[in-house]
Formats: structure tokens, sequence, C-alpha cells
């Protein structure tokens, strides 16, 4: 029976989300934003701590300062991604061609909008974004993650519609992340590759499995083994660095990043092996993605369902954590039913903590005493509607 089916609410709460993003034609603010204030832009001096200090001030501050630092509004070209798999989902569950319409506009606008002067199709953020120095990126400086997430919507693009120009795109995309990435660490078993162009201090461990969920299924649709090969290593270099209670760090080493083992990136890395085995069948991670599953919702989720922040910290409960859960239980539960419960509560917990009915969306976080009562277009509206896609298109 399709969820659903037992469920209407949630597709109905679904069509609104995006009707709402729509209106708004898919453009807000993000997390780490703040240099798209042109006052902020300015103080910063073109200092990196400055920088991080004015982009941490913004992304912390419970209060909606945007608007009134100018910060302008625009895509994000990860969010378009997620919008486009969720119009996607919503047309393989309701056929309806106008949800494919909408997909196929925000899949043409990616590639009208790639990031400049690059020899593959690849994309980055929308922003300037400083993170602990050296890290910077320019507005629209390619990562791996943003084209990453625009290489599945054009892999889903093909599966739906079975037309060769998405295959085509995703292959152009694999070969950004196999050729133009640099490849920070390889033996005969692992490769790791930088999150960025430039020179790294560390392995972002998530990026290695998405990458490598990514390399499988356009291997499998261009017949092409030598991608899955390369795949295998990307995702043995982060299986190989789990923790002997099956959690994975943010980055490695581990202490090159204040992240521990936190939610959203923990779900992520649990889905790209869950993939691996979806497209090959090949189990080789299936023990080690159960027990990181079972470390995933013991640590990194309280008993009602709200999404704790790391395993070691409670607050603030962020939407991405929420959405992120929703998608790994809902995957998991296509082969174990006792996990589909666990994500019908966390959604069940979003809706009613963090949605707004009058605007028909989610709001940032909720921390011990107040609430972030604001909203991100893609770190917020375009995440829930990728969670609540993949949860309403599940048959029980």
């Amino acid at each position: 029976m399709d969820v659903t089916s037992q469920h209407p609410n949630y597709q109905n709460l679904l069509e609104n989300i995006v009707a709402s993003a729509k209106e708004k034609d898919y453009a807000g603010y993000g997390k780490f934003d703040a240099l798209n204030s042109p006052v902020l832009e300015v103080m910063s001096l073109n200092d990196p701590w400055l920088r991080l200090i004015l982009i941490q001030l913004v992304k912390e501050c419970p209060f909606h300062v945007r608007p009134f630092l100018g910060v302008r509004i625009s895509r994000n070209p990860k969010g378009i991604a997620l919008f486009a798999r969720t119009y996607l989902f919503l047309y393989q569950l309701t056929q309806k061609k106008e949800f494919l319409t909408e997909a196929r506009n925000l899949l043409d606008w990616l590639l009208a909008n790639p990031s400049p002067d690059q020899d593959h199709l690849c994309w980055g953020y929308n922003f300037i974004w400083q993170d602990i120095p050296p890290f910077l990126q320019n507005r629209h400086e390619p990562n791996c993650i943003v084209t990453i997430f625009a290489g599945e919507a054009f892999v889903h693009a093909y599966r739906v519609t079975r037309e060769d120009q998405y295959l085509k795109t995703a292959r152009n995309i694999a070969d950004f992340i196999l050729r133009d990435l640099p490849v920070l660490y390889e033996n005969r078993e692992e490769r790791g590759i930088g999150y960025i162009l430039g020179p790294a201090a560390s392995i972002v461990l998530n990026s290695q499995v998405l990458s490598g969920a990514l390399l499988t299924k356009i291997g499998k649709h261009t017949g092409e083994k030598e991608l899955i090969q390369d795949a295998v290593k990307q995702l043995n270099y982060t299986f190989n660095r789990r923790t002997e209670y099956g959690a994975w760090y943010y980055t490695d080493p581990p202490g090159k990043s204040p992240i521990r083992h936190d939610n959203y990136h923990t779900g992520g890395i649990l889905d790209g092996f869950l993939e691996f085995f979806e497209e090959t069948k090949d189990d080789r991670y299936q023990n080690g993605y159960w027990q990181g599953l079972d470390y995933y919702q013991r640590h990194l989720f309280e008993k009602d369902g709200a999404p704790r922040w790391m395993s070691d910290r409670r607050y603030p409960y962020d939407v991405h954590g929420a959405a992120q859960g929703i998608i790994s239980f809902t995957k998991a539960g296509r082969y174990k039913k006792e996990y589909r419960p666990q994500a019908r509560m966390i959604l069940d917990w979003t809706i009613q903590y963090l949605y707004r009915k009058k605007t028909r969306d989610f709001i940032y976080r909720q921390g011990r005493f107040m609430k972030w009562n604001y909203s991100l277009m893609r770190w917020c509206n375009a995440w829930m509607a990728r969670a609540l896609a993949e949860f309403c298109i599940v048959v029980e």
C-alpha cells in the first residue's frame, strides 16, 4: 500500500511546499550567505578571519537579520537540484505532466548556470563561503558536493524519461569528479578526492561516498565498469575510516574539523552505501551500513524524533537533520520495516515544531530556549521537499 493512501496529508503538504517555493522562483536566503550583503562584504576587508566571523554571526543569529543587511536572495544550484528531484518524484507518484515540466525547467536552469570557465559541468554555491582558513570558495566556484547533487538530479531525470541528453550530462559530470577534482590520497584499494579544486588539509568523508554512489549509477547506465571500480575505491576510503562503534567523523583526519559525529553528514554516508548496494547488489558494505544506521538512530535522534545536532550535543534541532533522517530511514525501511516508523516519527515531529502553515515553509532550527523562526530556501524547504518526496514515493 502506498504511504500516501494512509496519510494523504503528506502529499498535500509536499505540493504546498513546492508551490510556495515556485511562487518565490526558488530563490531565497542561505545558511552561509552573509557576504551576499554588500555591506558585510565591504566590512570583511577581504580578510579570511573577518569573513568567517561575519558569516558565523549571521548564521547563528536567531533573528532574521539578512533583510536588514541587504543580503541578496538568489537561486542555490544545490537547492534547484533538490527541487528538481522532488518534482521527478511527484511525477512518478502522480503522473501529472506539470510536475515533469517543472523538473525539466529546473534542470534546464542548471545546464544554463554551471560554474564558469571549467572543462566539465560542475556547480558551486551562490555565495562567498569562508570556513576555517585557508578554506575559501568564491561565488559559483565549483565543489564536489553541489556537483554531486546536480548529477543525481540528471540521473534521476534519465531514469524517468530515458532521454539520452540527461545521461550525457551526468557522464560529463563524472569527468569533473574523476579528472578535475584533485586526488588527495590513493593506493590500490582506496582513493580520496578533494572537496574543492584547490589544496586541502583533509578529506571530507561524506563526499567520497556520495560521489561514489553517483559514479556507480552512471557507470551502470553507460556500461563502463571502470566508473564503478573508481566508485569502489572512493567508497572504500570512507568505509575503512569508520569507528569501531560504526560512526564516521566529517573529515579525515578527524581533528581538521570541529564537526564530529553529526546528523546529516552521517545520514548521507549511510545513504550512499545503501545506494551502492541497490545499484550493484554487492553487499560488501552492508554490515557496516546496518551498524552505522543503528548508531545513527540511537545517537542522533531523540525518542520523539527530534534530530540531534551531534551525537554528543542535542541542540539546535536543525531542519536539515530532520530531512536527512526522513530520507535515510525511509530508504532503510524498504529492507527492514522496523525503520519505517522512525521516518514517520521524524516527519511528524518536524511538521509539528518547524512547519509554518501560513507561509507553507519550514523554519531553520529550534534551540533549547528559542527558535530561529525564519526560513532558508535550500537549507529548509528544498531539503524537506526532497525528504517528503522520498517518503511519499515509498510503497509499503
